[in-house]
């Protein structure tokens, strides 16, 4: 058995058990002092663990919903691959830069990745993704983009 999985355990237990001691003293002493109001005392305090719990559950399945056609704007730079259309040509790595634009044209949910267009990018080194260029991104990488929903392109009468 793996030492580090067990001292975590251990440990992770023994945390646990001070939080249990710890509680139940709080209550008991609670319920000494204030008899008449122990118990509206500790429903306000379940209510307030409660929606803490929510707040948090809601905050961590908060992620942005990419369509085909949005307009993302980076918060931070970005690694990213380019798509070649040949056979010949070869797939670069390469940085979609700060507060610059990436244009959705298909999302691949089962890798969590996206297919995007570069609208604009910083183009003084190589290192930048060229303007123009197909990409794929991953959608884990992408913290905080700010997301403008674009109604997709119809042609007129």
């Amino acid at each position: 058995m793996n030492f580090r999985l067990v001292l975590t355990v251990v440990a992770l237990g023994f945390i646990v058990l001070l939080l249990v001691i710890g509680i139940r003293t709080a209550v008991r002493w609670l319920k000494i002092h204030y008899p008449q109001r122990a118990n509206a005392v500790l429903f306000g305090v379940c209510l307030l663990l409660a929606g803490a719990g929510v707040l948090i559950a809601i905050e961590m399945k908060d992620q942005p919903t990419f369509r085909p056609n949005d307009l993302l704007t980076l918060q931070e730079p970005v690694v990213a691959r380019t798509i070649v259309s040949d056979r010949e040509s070869r797939s670069i790595t390469c940085v979609v830069d700060l507060h610059e634009h990436l244009g959705v044209l298909e999302l691949d949910n089962e890798r969590g990745s996206l297919r995007a267009l570069v609208e604009s990018n910083n183009t003084s080194v190589p290192l930048y993704c060229p303007i123009g260029a197909e990409v794929r991104i991953e959608a884990a990488w992408l913290h905080h983009p700010t997301i403008t929903h674009r109604q997709a392109d119809t042609d007129g009468p």
